[in-house]
């Protein structure tokens, strides 16, 4: 036992001193926004938000975050309300899918009886009223009565005039009556299951109320109040009477002990109303930061307002400051990439008719372990960068390059100095809008030098050489439109430009003299044999591989590009379609697949991001190793955008229409120099049946595992700088408890001795 102590120790002394923050190989982490705050309540010392995909906690006294996601056990991404039982502390999570979780003494509890009961109709959680162990959803067919302690429905009650579903908004309880804000006006019953169940028993409450849809109820000091539209109604001597008109949209009503909160905007300011009394006036409270108040709290000598675009917004006496976790500042859509250690996250995005969204939440950069948001809030000068479809650090002064499809290009300092190119500069509009400046593009060649893809202009395809300023190309094919985007450049220096809208794949050659056109050559790749054999014209995505294969995605599978010196040469060679085997059947490669991205990790294997999830390829593309969904894995949505790869560390970046989820990879790059290896766990604590990871090795290195006296344990070759072990020996057993010796030996067989792996079983 003393023996076990003191390993553990040492365990706990090596995390500390490497300061690891890996999560184990094989394993799924989220990366979510957390700013669209949709429920904000208060249980002790700390605050509870739900955001619009995630939980976070905030503890205002340590300043310390929680957060909690799908990757942390949550049954889904897009959550819909939250409320927590205030003797307990239990916390009930509504989904848009109607699914249900509870969290009860730090564990996550489903509750999955409405998501998967059998209707068309739609099934969406408004609001979350507690009753002790009895919580009453108001939904969109009505409202279900579920026992928490026993995880059951017990009813569906239908408060309509005929007993139909009916959407119900909001609930409140008052007097032993339930009253419900429905679609057909403000119905009530006794809180008694056997009346409730039968609709007759609901009642309308009209008097002193107009025949307006009321939009939420609450019990405010034992006094009931209602909003309809921009007016609040209480409920005195049996019947309504107007409490407040704040001529402006009411955003939400929350009661906090004594005191009603109301939310205000009207799309140019925002505050919050804090009445005390029904017949004194109430507080308003007001920081330039609100934008659209979703709830609010008092406590800590300040208020704590949730906001859909803010995050929480604390206001005190005298000042006001945002408060969030580090996440992403919305659902990244453009060109994910990895770029000189960091993962970019553009938010742009263009419909395959050319049609931007005019989205303005600009980049996340994943550095570090941390998110940081680069957009009109951080740099106002960004307000005119609608769109960032693409981005890429330079490699030389660590600038951010940001493309905006109609912004133009700007660069960032490492001091958050802007430059934007646009009006008047290198960057020219597009010839079907002169206001448009679209970067679709960036890249940097092997020699350092900037190729940007200005898509619509007349010279579409730019370079700045380093040093030596910036040339423009003319595209010397018959391509309509113009609209270049994606490039990527392949071990020969060669230039690989998407010609979007179904305009083919370019391949260009500037025979290293990017600022002379003499010795160019130009080739396009488009469907059809003659014409370079894709599968289709409209091309999404291309990547190089190691060995200077082109693997080209469309929106009906994949080809692949590997012709060598005759590259330009039409007659010699076209894309071939392999064929790839899984579950013992062989096929095209993603045949009528629509292919969003490839990525090529450091052991050369593909990742394909498609509208159906995500295949981890063989290097030679004609294995699947992985295929991940969303039903079958921690992806967020079967909507793959694109991939990123980081490959110092292995973890492989997805980015999906409902957010980021990130896989840890096996494979990771190569050390270029002599570093001594990284383990991962080590020690390998107790009941530990995950995949230890062996980093930082040489290209292709051998891997020994030995005990002591030099007995081969386990053998294995890594992938990329990166070998795995399960654990077991050659004969597939668990190893025993002890030190094991690491050697590793590059390709040349030159052996040395890694270090020791402490193994706890």
């Amino acid at each position: 036992m003393k023996i076990r102590l003191g390993i553990l120790c040492c365990f706990l002394s090596c995390l500390e001193s490497s300061g690891q923050t890996l999560q184990p190989i094989g394993t799924w982490r989220n990366h979510l926004p957390l700013r669209q705050v949709i429920a904000l309540a208060a249980q002790g010392e700390t605050l509870h938000a739900a955001a619009a995909f995630g939980i976070f906690s905030y503890k205002p006294q340590t300043k310390e975050f929680s957060t909690i996601s799908r990757s942390d056990g949550l049954a889904s991404a897009a959550i819909s309300t939250m409320a927590i039982e205030p003797a307990s502390g239990q916390q009930l999570i509504a989904y848009e899918n109607s699914n249900l979780d509870l969290i009860r003494d730090g564990r996550v509890i489903n509750i999955p009886d409405i998501f998967i009961s059998r209707t068309n109709a739609r099934k969406r959680i408004n609001q979350i009223l507690w009753q002790g162990n009895r919580a009453l959803l108001a939904t969109d067919l009505g409202i279900i009565d579920l026992d928490v302690a026993k995880r059951q429905i017990t009813a569906t009650y239908k408060p309509s005039n005929a007993g139909t579903d009916i959407r119900v908004r909001q609930l409140a309880v008052w007097d032993n009556t339930l009253y419900a804000a429905t679609d057909e006006g403000l119905m009530k019953c006794p809180l008694n299951n056997s009346q409730m169940a039968d609709f007759n028993n609901w009642k309308p409450e009209r008097v002193g109320l107009s025949a307006t849809v009321p939009d939420a109820i609450v019990n405010w000091n034992n006094k009931l109040v209602l909003q309809q539209g921009d007016s609040l109604f209480s409920y005195e001597v049996g019947s309504w009477q107007l409490l407040h008109v704040p001529k402006q949209r009411i955003t939400f009503m929350q009661v906090q002990g004594s005191s009603l909160f109301a939310g205000l905007t009207d799309n140019r300011t925002a505050s919050v109303l804090r009445f005390l009394t029904p017949d004194s006036n109430p507080q308003r409270i007001f920081s330039p930061l609100l934008e659209d108040p979703t709830g609010c709290v008092w406590m800590e000598d300040a208020y704590w307002i949730g906001d859909s675009e803010r995050g929480i917004v604390r206001i005190s006496v005298s000042s006001s400051e945002i408060i969030l976790p580090q996440a992403p500042y919305g659902i990244p859509k453009g060109e994910g990439v990895y770029s000189q250690g960091s993962i970019l996250a553009p938010s742009g995005y263009v419909t395959a008719d050319g049609i931007p969204e005019r989205n303005l939440n600009g980049l996340d950069v994943f550095e570090g372990d941390t998110w940081q948001n680069y957009n009109h809030l951080q740099i106002r000068a960004m307000d005119s960068l609608p769109d960032i479809v693409t981005a890429i650090i330079d490699p030389v002064s660590k600038n951010l390059l940001l493309g905006s499809y109609g912004g133009g290009l700007a660069e960032i300092s490492a001091d958050n100095k802007i430059t934007i190119l646009k009006h008047g500069s290198v960057i020219s509009p597009a010839t079907d809008d002169n206001g448009a400046f679209r970067v679709a593009g960036l890249a940097f060649d092997l020699n350092n030098h900037l190729w940007v893809s200005n898509a619509g202009a007349l010279q579409p395809l730019l370079v700045r050489k380093r040093g030596a300023g910036w040339t423009k190309f003319g595209i010397p094919l018959a391509l309509a439109g113009l609209a270049l985007g994606k490039i990527t450049v392949d071990i020969d220096n060669r230039k690989w430009i998407v010609a979007r809208e179904g305009g083919g794949l370019i391949c260009f050659d500037d025979a290293g003299t990017p600022n002379q056109t003499g010795d160019d050559r130009w080739r396009l790749f488009r469907q059809g044999r003659s014409n370079g054999n894709l599968p289709s014209s409209n091309v999404l995505t291309v990547a190089a591989d190691k060995n200077g294969f082109v693997w080209v995605g469309t929106d009906r599978g994949v080809a692949v590009i590997q012709c060598g010196e005759d590259m330009f040469n039409p007659a010699a060679c076209e894309a071939i379609l392999p064929v790839v085997k899984q579950d013992n059947f062989a096929g095209q490669l993603l045949a009528e697949e629509y292919v969003n991205d490839i990525q090529v990790d450091a052991a050369d294997r593909k990742w394909v991001a498609t509208q159906n999830g995500v295949w981890l390829l063989s290097a030679d593309g004609q294995k699947t190793i992985h295929r991940f969904t969303a039903a079958n894995s921690g992806l967020l949505d079967d909507v793959v955008f694109s991939i990123a790869i980081h490959q110092e560390t292995g973890e492989v970046f997805f980015f999906t229409r409902s957010g980021i989820a990130s896989y840890r990879g096996t494979a990771t790059s190569p050390a270029t120099e002599k570093i001594k290896p990284f383990i991962f766990p080590n020690p390998v604590p107790p009941g530990y049946t995950g995949t230890i990871a062996f980093r930082n090795l040489p290209e292709r290195a051998w891997v020994k595992i030995t005990e002591l006296n030099g007995k081969l344990v386990h053998e294995t070759r890594s992938l990329g700088g990166q070998a795995v072990w399960n654990g077991k020996n050659r004969q597939g057993e668990r190893v025993s408890s002890g030190v094991y010796l690491i050697y590793v030996a590059d390709e040349s067989n030159v052996q040395q001795a890694a270090g020791k792996l402490f193994f706890i079983k």
